[in-house]
């Protein structure tokens, strides 16, 4: 009885031991796993670094103080502009602009030198169009 008993430790043990091998065989899979999970994650940040290394030492180059100081002086000129005039004049301009009578211009400009007059008459109609985009783009940027 006692090599039957004998026996039946040894297979016991050596289950055991196969057992606690596969627990060991996992262990050390999963643990290279993450090593080598770490290792590539180490070699992409070396990657990224690369590529903002040179942003980084841009933006250390940038004088902050300098920066909010111009961004205080536009400020304070932004709040001593007076917008509720500056866009009454542009609307008065256009308005008057507006008014202009193209077709008595044409009448009294038809014996005259027409090419040079074609340009004015092109860069007074590109003014036109201007100030109505100035008075426009002012008016979205503050709510008007």
């Amino acid at each position: 009885m006692s090599e039957q008993n004998y026996d039946h430790q040894m297979k016991k043990l050596r289950r055991d031991l196969a057992f606690t091998r596969g627990v060991c065989i996992i262990t050390s899979i999963l643990t290279l796993l993450l090593l080598c999970g770490g290792g590539y994650l180490f070699l992409r940040m070396q990657g990224i670094l690369e590529n903002v290394q040179p942003i980084l030492e841009q933006a250390a180059e940038v004088d902050i103080e300098n920066v909010n100081e111009t961004l205080w002086q536009l400020r304070t000129m932004l709040d001593t502009v007076d917008l509720d005039h500056a866009v009454e004049t542009m609307e008065q301009a256009v308005a008057a602009l507006d008014e202009l009578d193209i077709d008595a211009l044409n009448s009294a400009i038809e014996g005259l030198d027409t090419t040079e007059l074609s340009e004015a008459l092109g860069n007074l109609n590109d003014a036109v169009e201007s100030l109505q985009r100035v008075e426009a783009s002012i008016g979205a940027v503050f709510g008007r």
